[in-house]
């Protein structure tokens, strides 16, 4: 269990799967674009504005403009194309994970490259520099394409087709009847008072964990090596208990490996092992079921029977609440609200995802965060005078005030999501010809915009190679707030770009869950640093990426307990 649970947290899982899933439309970082537009929580009149200066200035005078074939990149061979460069013992580029061939072909290319010649793949293009990933997100349309996820298309419209039928869910689904599943999901997902009635209960389970962490630790202090393990737990039964309004009881001592709950994580960490091979390789599996392959399908026919199975309990139950005198309802759930706008079948295939977005996304998020926090004491330690401000006791109750004035926390989760990502990119499919750093890019081209090079420039990001919290505050820390004022000066001499950090993607196709993910993890940090002190004496964590990025090593981590 250990070994398979530290292999597996973008060629991502949509973009919820980095360059493929994404989790709720990210709020952008320039503030003045804050509300408004239904689906991507934006002004309309700035999102018109912006949109139509964008269009214009990509779409102008093609004077200077140079055609697709000149962009940079690795030159095909006849009839091989470039898929030799992928093979075993004779290519550059097999073995490589996503973040050294992402890196390989930024330092041998530059800041935008062509990859074409790979059979049964469209042309294939990476873009590096902030202002030409705007530029490809303002030019998306009316309704985005993400591209790849061609494995779970032909898992759901093929292999399972009966018992999806037609209804394919707004991860794989594309065109107007992406959009009409999506307006009907948006209101049951991103509103924040949706999100905030859900407080309680993931308090209860973040409690529930940091528990656990006591009872788990060794003579050293120290979390097991499969620590992992019980982050996915967490993650688990934090989103089946939005999802599907019931506890899983996956923080149960001694959780047995053949119960549902510890099937659940398996099956998704299977099958983002599984994915990365699948979709960025020759589709052999296409016509010759492969062992991936064969996992991948194991998994998830294993997920989709458990699943089922808890959603049609849930469905009862809310039919069971819908039948119920008004006065003594409550404010509806996720999944009533789902079902009030959308079909059963769509209500409960947007929960499964749900459940299959959030569990290794969240898990590597918030093992990423104890790790930069354990590392860098000094930020621990501006944290919890923070914690301690708004919640005196360890036992006080989180308040959703708190969440929203809590400053310092919001900029440690953004610095996380900047330092140590699980997400490593995020990626479009052109809906028409247009324009990107002076290059006329054709409609179909999928675009791949990886971070791992804005994020970690010193251009875009001053001390990148530190983690500071500080530079994601909106004003200088003072005697009442939260913050160290020399690195608060030190990384806000220039403001980040506006499509330099976004770690949930951008506009109507933006993750749809990022409210509830956000919450989970603003939570659990809470929990976990009110009540602990926390060290890694083991040197550096090493990191794996592939679709997702995830810690390779053991997380053992040290926990001292806080004086109240």
């Amino acid at each position: 269990m250990a070994n398979r649970c530290l292999s597996r947290l973008s060629v991502a899982a949509g973009d919820a799967i980095a360059l493929f899933l994404q989790p709720y439309s990210p709020r952008p970082i320039n503030s003045a674009i804050t509300s408004g537009c239904l689906l991507c929580n934006t002004r309309r009149s700035i999102h018109t504005t912006v949109a139509r200066k964008a269009i214009a200035e990509a779409t102008a005078s093609d004077a200077g403009v140079k055609p697709f074939d000149e962009i940079p990149g690795p030159k095909p061979l006849p009839i091989v194309g470039n898929i030799w460069r992928f093979l075993p013992y004779v290519g550059e580029y097999y073995g490589r994970d996503s973040r050294d061939l992402t890196l390989h072909m930024y330092e041998k290319y530059g800041p935008i490259v062509k990859l074409v010649g790979i059979p049964g793949k469209p042309a294939l293009m990476y873009v590096f520099r902030p202002e030409d990933v705007e530029v490809v997100f303002r030019n998306e349309g009316q309704w985005p394409i993400r591209g790849g996820m061609a494995t779970m298309s032909y898992y759901r419209n093929e292999m399972r087709k009966e018992y999806f039928q037609g209804v394919v869910g707004v991860l794989i689904q594309n065109g107007p009847k992406w959009l009409e599943s999506r307006s009907r999901v948006n209101p049951a997902m991103m509103q924040p008072r949706t999100s905030m009635r859900y407080i309680p209960p993931i308090s209860s389970v973040a409690q529930e964990f940091v528990d656990r962490m006591r009872a788990i630790k060794d003579q050293n202090d120290e979390m097991p090596p499969d620590f992992m393990n019980e982050l996915f737990k967490w993650a688990l039964e934090s989103i089946a208990y939005v999802a599907l309004d019931t506890r899983l009881g996956c923080l149960r001592e001694n959780l047995p490996q053949d119960s549902e709950g510890q099937k659940m994580i398996d099956a998704v960490g299977d099958f983002f092992d599984c994915l990365f091979d699948l979709e960025m390789g020759l589709s052999i599996w296409k016509y010759y079921s492969t062992p991936s392959w064969k996992r991948f399908v194991r998994a998830l026919d294993i997920f989709l029977e458990i699943s089922t199975k808890y959603v049609d309990a849930a469905y009862e139950r809310a039919q069971a609440q819908k039948q119920m005198d008004s006065s003594s309802k409550g404010e509806p759930s996720v999944l009533e609200r789902l079902l009030e706008r959308a079909s059963p079948k769509e209500a409960a295939l947007m929960a499964q995802e749900m459940i299959f977005g959030g569990v290794d996304t969240s898990s590597y998020t918030m093992a990423s965060a104890i790790y930069c926090l354990s590392k860098n004491q000094d930020k621990q330690e501006l944290l919890y005078q923070e914690l301690k401000k708004f919640l005196p006791r360890k036992d006080d109750v989180i308040k959703e005030e708190f969440l929203e004035d809590m400053k310092y926390l919001r900029g440690c989760l953004k610095e996380v999501f900047r330092v140590a990502s699980p997400f490593s990119g995020n990626a479009r499919v052109t809906a028409k010809d247009t324009v990107i750093g002076n290059y006329k890019v054709p409609a179909g081209t999928f675009v791949i915009m990886p971070t791992l090079i804005t994020y970690t420039s010193e251009e875009f990001f001053p001390l990148s190679k530190r983690f500071v919290p500080e530079r994601w505050l909106k004003s200088r820390p003072t005697a009442e707030t939260t913050g160290n004022k020399e690195d608060f000066d030190s990384t806000t001499t220039k403001k980040p770009p506006p499509f330099g950090l976004l770690p949930f993607g951008f506009g109507p196709r933006s993750c749809v869950g990022r409210r509830f993910a956000e919450m989970e993890l603003y939570i659990l940090l809470i929990k976990i640093f009110r009540n602990f002190r926390v060290e890694y004496n083991h040197g550096e964590i090493r990191y794996e990426h592939k679709v997702l990025s995830m810690p390779k090593d053991p997380l053992r981590f040290k926990i001292s307990e806080r004086k109240e």
